[in-house]
C-alpha cells in the first residue's frame, strides 16, 4: 500500500484506485488508522470499479511499545472506561473539541481537493469518523452523492443545527449497533432524526452487535454505493 499526502490538508491516506471517476472517501475511528477501513473496499465487492480513499488523521493517539494509531480529535480514556464500567455514555451533544472544528476542517480541504479527480464521490466514516462525516453534511460539496455513517453519535449538536440549515440533502445510510457500549445507540438515533428532520433522506440499519461494522451492513453499503454512483 502507497502511502499518499493530500498537500493542503496534509493529511495522509491510502488509495485502492480502479482508475474510475467515481469514488468513496471513509474516514476511520479514534485510535485506527486510515489502513482500518481498507478491507471495506474489498469486502465489498462492487459490480463497477469505484476508487476508495482512506485518510489519516491528523490526531496521534500513542498505542504503546512502538505503536501508534491516529485521531480526529482527542478522547479522555480514563472517562470513558469509567463510563463503560458503570454501564453509561459519553453524550456528546454539547461538546464541540476545538480539535474537532480542525479537523473538520482539514477533511473539508481534503475532501474538495480529492474531487477534483472525480464526477461522483460517496464520503462516510466508522465512529469518530462519522462524527466528523455528520458535519461535513454542513458544507457545500456539489458531487457528494452519498453519505454513510458507521456506529456515529450525535456531537455539537447545535452547531450541527445550524449548519444544517438551507443545505441541499443527500442521501445517507446509518447503522449502530443495539449492544454498542463505546457510543449510545439512542444518541445514534437522535442524529438520524435530526438529518430526516432537515429533509435528509436516510436509512437506519440496527443489528445485534457492538462497536462494528459487520457483513450485513457492508453489504447494505453496497447496495448504497451502487445505487447512488450509478
Amino acid at each position: 500500500m502507497q502511502v499518499h499526502t493530500e498537500t493542503k490538508s496534509q493529511l495522509n491516506y491510502l488509495k485502492n484506485s480502479f482508475g474510475s471517476k467515481k469514488c468513496v472517501i471513509l474516514f476511520h475511528g479514534y485510535g485506527a488508522s486510515m489502513r482500518d477501513l481498507y478491507g471495506i473496499s474489498e469486502a465489498v465487492g462492487l459490480t463497477e470499479p469505484v476508487d476508495w480513499i482512506f485518510p489519516d488523521g491528523p490526531i496521534s493517539v500513542p498505542l504503546g511499545m512502538f505503536m501508534e494509531g491516529r485521531a480526529w480529535f482527542p478522547i479522555d480514556m480514563a472517562e470513558l472506561e469509567r463510563a463503560m464500567m458503570a454501564g453509561e455514555f459519553r453524550n456528546f451533544e454539547d461538546k464541540c473539541p476545538q480539535d474537532f472544528l480542525e479537523s473538520i476542517q482539514k477533511a473539508k480541504i481534503f475532501v474538495e481537493n480529492i474531487s477534483q479527480d472525480y464526477d461522483q464521490i460517496i464520503i462516510g466514516g466508522f465512529s469518530q469518523g462519522a462524527m466528523i462525516t455528520s458535519h461535513l453534511l454542513c458544507e457545500n460539496f456539489d458531487k457528494i452523492k452519498g453519505v454513510i455513517l458507521y456506529s456515529a453519535t450525535l456531537i455539537a449538536k447545535e452547531k450541527l443545527i445550524k449548519g444544517l440549515e438551507g443545505k441541499s440533502p443527500v442521501p445517507f445510510m446509518q447503522s449502530h449497533g443495539k449492544q454498542d457500549q463505546v457510543l449510545d445507540y439512542n444518541a445514534a438515533m437522535n442524529l438520524f432524526e435530526l438529518l430526516k428532520l432537515n429533509r435528509f433522506e436516510g436509512e437506519f440499519t440496527s443489528f445485534t452487535g457492538a462497536h462494528e461494522i459487520p457483513m450485513d451492513v457492508i453489504l447494505k453499503s453496497k447496495e448504497f454505493i451502487q445505487k447512488y454512483l450509478a
